[in-house]
């Protein structure tokens, strides 16, 4: 079945626990992706019906909006703090960076292949540049679980973790 409607689960962490929250990304980013991978084989048994459509909609919200969101989260709250307590974390911090841009371009390129579909200008999307995607996504997103988030976890206290969940949550009121 095509449908993100039943994700499941505990109620999601708050920004009040912004480690969390950032690992509950990840999971829904996976979920995004494991969509993405279901996408052309759907496509290609059932054509694209509404609940194609649906399922493109829900993944072109969540790459647009909460993907570049979770980065700006990452990079603004996390990497500065870790930097200044990690200094031979830099390399680190600045490949993890470039992958943000990278997947973002990645999702620029397949997006609009994406929305033609939906609105059938096209009849068919590649299958392996959207499951290239999803898989550098995953891959982006285990190496962070790795080593940015236990890093961040052991190296900003309990103070600086609120402060930044307090900042992330105000970006998103904003937008």
């Amino acid at each position: 079945m095509l449908s993100l409607n039943a994700l499941g689960g505990d109620a999601a962490p708050s920004f009040e626990q912004p480690l969390e929250m950032l690992q509950a990304c990840h999971d829904k980013i996976r979920r995004f992706c494991d969509q993405l991978d279901k996408l052309p084989p759907y496509i290609a048994e059932h054509g694209v019906n509404e609940a194609a459509k649906n399922a493109i909609n829900d993944v072109v919200r969540y790459f647009d909006v909460a993907g570049p969101a979770h980065h700006s989260d990452e990079e603004e709250e996390l990497f500065p703090l870790i930097l200044e307590r990690v200094p031979t974390a830099a390399s680190r911090l600045e490949q993890l960076s470039a992958e943000h841009g990278y997947l973002h371009s990645c999702w620029n390129a397949i997006r609009d292949d994406l929305i033609a579909l939906r609105d059938g200008k096209i009849g068919a999307i590649s299958k392996n540049e959207l499951q290239e995607f999803a898989r550098q996504y995953r891959e982006h997103a285990a190496a962070e679980e790795v080593w940015l988030f236990p890093t961040a976890g052991s190296t900003l206290s309990a103070d600086e973790m609120r402060a930044a969940g307090a900042r992330m949550a105000a970006r998103r009121q904003q937008a």
